[in-house]
């Protein structure tokens, strides 16, 4: 990394106090349990944004790397796009990816709301993009306009039978509702357009998962806000969702943000059990890249690190916007991601991650039962030294490669993890 903290010993303790600081905190109060194992549906992706790089027009990614949850936003397949008349219905993009998710299973899905149709609202609206304003229908008892949609999309198939009741089981209420080009109404007037939905929703599609409507940007006075709106008028949710990117920070002190947002969830009266997601996250939330100054290794070892620290306090997705661009078609970036999964699938983190000088370890239990370590330096200078517990036999890279340890005999770590494990 193109750092100070290498030129600059007094700002490096200063940033690592800081780090110390945010991970003790969290170990102290625990940003949410772990239920059972890691799934392939841990770790998500968009795809067909449009762009030709992101799978556009439901092409699916050929990379290695093949995370088990598809989230379906930006993907043509907005309230606005499929129904973009009253009583008119264009399912040729969502048809497109149903056929697709068919024929890559096993595969979640999640469908997030989003974006008021020009013809159901009389405030500011492109036909493009939808509007962020209410539908004029909204009442206390809901919108009969996008009632009908949902509706309607609950009971599509494709020509090949494909239907949303049987492929979608993940539904998000509404893209950062906090942010006014995608919400301009209130939060209760959301819960009013959203109740009735949820309510179709459960009717309709077996073992239908709700999410909350995902707060970008670390805003918790939103999501406490729609947190007390459930409490008061009717629990509609059965996960925390929210969407906070790097923004070209590292993970470490960039994951204070994402305790926030959690601990705010845990102090509120019911939701401390609920399970949590960040459902949307990249390097950067206007790039869609990892910023310049640091190399492609370090990168790479940013993208895991922030996988493994959100599993490692109980989050049960990440959910990579961007994904083909940013991962699927790197071959480097796409090998790494798969490693991951295959180092994580089917394990459960015991504690979580904390650091000790300049190393950050996360004790780890893997598929077959195997104890395992994952270790790094948050510096990336390549310099750092862990030494393991005597039990350690053998540590493996994210280049594949696997190597013998020595009882109390030191490993250089450096910006990407490596996972160390037991003899049995």
């Amino acid at each position: 990394m193109r750092s100070c903290y290498r030129r600059n010993p007094l700002i490096f303790s200063a940033f690592f106090f800081s780090l110390a600081v945010a991970f003790s905190t969290l170990a102290v109060t625990p940003a949410g349990a772990q239920s059972g194992n890691i799934t392939a549906s841990y770790f998500g992706f968009q795809c067909g944004t449009g762009k030709m790089t992101n799978c556009p027009n439901a092409t699916w990614p050929s990379s290695v790397a093949q995370p088990g949850m598809i989230r379906l936003w930006d993907s043509q397949v907005q309230w606005h796009l499929l129904n973009p008349g009253r009583g008119e219905y264009r399912w040729n993009n969502l048809d497109a990816y149903l056929d697709s998710i068919a024929d890559h299973q096993p595969r979640d899905v999640m469908y997030t709301f989003g974006y008021t149709p020009c013809w159901a609202t009389k405030g500011e609206c492109e036909r493009a993009w939808g509007s962020p304003f209410p539908p004029d229908d909204l009442s206390s008892t809901g919108s009969q306009s996008f009632n009908s949609f949902v509706s309607a999309l609950l009971d599509h198939c494709t020509a090949k039978k494909h239907c949303v009741k049987n492929l979608i089981k993940y539904w998000e209420l509404w893209n950062e509702a906090n942010a006014p080009h995608y919400w301009s109404g209130s939060v209760p007037q959301l819960y009013q357009l959203m109740a009735p939905a949820v309510k179709m929703i459960r009717e309709k599609v077996p073992g239908a998962i709700v999410l909350t409507p995902p707060a970008n940007r670390g805003d918790t006075d939103w999501m406490r806000e729609w947190l007390n709106q459930e409490n008061k008028n009717g629990r509609l949710s059965d996960i925390y969702s929210f969407h906070l990117y790097l923004q070209n920070n590292l993970p470490e002190p960039r994951f204070h943000t994402v305790k926030e947002m959690v601990d705010l969830k845990n102090g509120t009266t019911g939701w401390a059990d609920t399970p949590w997601v960040n459902s949307e996250t990249n390097f950067d939330a206007r790039t869609f890249q990892c910023d310049s100054k640091y190399s492609p290794e370090e990168c790479i070892g940013q993208m895991v690190r922030w996988h493994i620290i959100h599993y490692s306090y109980g989050a049960q997705q990440l959910s990579w916007f961007f994904f083909n661009t940013t991962i699927g078609r790197q071959s480097d970036y796409a090998a790494a991601y798969k490693t991951m999964m295959d180092w994580l699938i089917g394990g459960h983190f015991t504690g979580p991650c904390t650091p000790s000088s300049n190393v950050v370890s996360c004790p780890f239990v893997e598929g077959n039962g195997r104890h395992a370590i994952f270790a790094w330096t948050f510096n990336g200078n390549g310099n750092g030294q862990y030494t393991p517990p005597g039990q350690v036999a053998d540590y493996k890279t994210l280049s594949g490669e696997t190597s013998p340890v020595s009882a109390g005999k030191p490993v250089a770590v450096g910006a990407k993890p490596i996972m160390l494990e037991a003899a049995n």
